[in-house]
């Protein structure tokens, strides 16, 4: 086991740092960032902008002047060694002539997993890895999942008053939280590369549903720019088919419709899937009958599944407990957050979640508890799966 001294922690934390700036712009693309180090000294840092545009290694030998020779580059995520959109920065480190090289992530895409790593210790280039491994690797958590799987990551998000009311009895809801979480919910959607709601929170709640520039907390505005604030995809479950029937009507005045581009998930009676484009901006899917459960509810994995065919990364969930109940009843929760004022919203109030109870605890639905963070008066409170959370604690041996 590689020990992980602290100068090469230090330096890789701030190449995270670098890294997260990245979070808002490189779907489908990992954030990473890279630094370089020489005689004690940074010479150069950069981070991956955009698809298509340089790689973090590219940028940092770039703001370098070119000139990295001798040096120790540390790099969020291991060097890729394919040929995309971009040439492969393990050999382009191995023409600059680096020293050593610390990664902090392996890549699980397939046409890496190794590889560049490999063609860096065959050029002699000494290399240590699983330098803040856990963190980089929850950094860009969404992106780890849906490189090896056929779904997206999905976060359920939820706020709630101190006694899991989530409405008064008459659906009023605006605010239960304060400024500061709604703020961190905004941070949340800019991530997020679609968001996934129910029809009856539509019809309900009349949500947008959309990232406001302006009400990014400010450490997000010093890391995207307004013109690069991307609008996450609105994915509106509608198994029924009932708002394409009224849809000319509805559009004006339903505020999802606004901004951005919508897809509806729809249910049909045929055996294969099927597209309609409604407008410029909005599109139908039909899915066959056998993605139907029997009580005539879209089958959430096959949604998913047709987001992961789309390149969708990060979902984020935001609907009512029916929803919320049904994604976690199939399992499909990789992370759920919980937004908690400190609000008694009485006995009459809607509640957060109905799930059904187990006849025994240990058929309980669980999740394990990864943090909890003060935002100004209200608790967010971070939970996990439990294949997450036991991915995390795997990374603890390399340290």
């Amino acid at each position: 086991m590689q020990k992980q001294s602290e100068i090469d922690r230090y330096y890789m934390a701030r190449a995270l740092k670098l890294a997260s700036r990245g979070l808002y712009t490189t779907y489908p693309n990992p954030a990473v960032g890279c630094i370089f180090v020489r005689q004690g000294r940074i010479i150069g840092e950069g981070w991956h902008h955009k698809t298509g545009q340089p790689h973090a290694e590219i940028m940092a030998i770039n703001n370098a002047g070119g000139d990295v020779k001798g040096a120790t580059a540390y790099v969020t995520l291991e060097p890729c060694s394919h040929f995309g959109r971009t040439p492969p920065c393990a050999l382009r480190l191995v023409h600059e002539q680096v020293a050593r090289v610390v990664v902090a992530a392996g890549d699980p895409n397939p046409k890496v997993s190794g590889r560049g790593i490999e063609i860096l210790r065959k050029a002699g280039i000494a290399v240590t890895e699983h330098v803040l491994e856990k963190e980089a690797w929850f950094l860009n958590r969404a992106f780890m999942k849906s490189i090896v799987v056929s779904t997206p990551f999905v976060t359920l998000k939820v706020a709630m008053g101190i006694d899991c009311g989530i409405a008064l009895e008459d659906g009023q809801s605006k605010w239960i939280t304060d400024e500061r979480s709604r703020r961190d919910v905004q941070k949340l959607r800019a991530q997020c590369d679609a968001v996934i709601t129910s029809l009856a929170t539509v019809l309900a709640d009349n949500p947008r549903y959309s990232v406001r520039y302006d009400e990014l907390p400010g450490s997000a505005r010093m890391k995207v720019g307004r013109h690069e604030l991307r609008q996450p995809l609105k994915v509106i479950i509608d198994s029924g088919n009932s708002l394409l029937s009224s849809f000319a009507s509805k559009v004006e005045e339903l505020n999802i419709f606004s901004q951005g581009k919508t897809l509806l998930c729809c249910g049909s009676s045929g055996d294969s899937m099927s597209f309609k484009n409604i407008n410029e901006h909005t599109e139908a899917i039909f899915f066959p009958k056998d993605a139907l459960d029997k009580e005539g509810h879209l089958k959430l994995k096959q949604v998913l599944e047709y987001l992961g065919q789309r390149q969708i990364r990060h979902v984020l969930v935001e609907a009512g407990p029916r929803l919320a109940d049904a994604f976690l009843k199939c399992g499909l929760v990789d992370e759920l957050l919980i937004y908690e004022a400190p609000k008694f919203l009485g006995k009459s109030s809607r509640r957060l979640f109905a799930l059904d109870s187990p006849k025994i605890l240990d058929d309980a639905v669980s999740m394990e508890l990864y943090k909890v963070k003060r935002l100004d008066h209200d608790l967010k409170i971070h939970l996990l799966s439990h294949d997450l959370a036991s991915k995390l604690k795997a990374f603890e041996e390399h340290k």
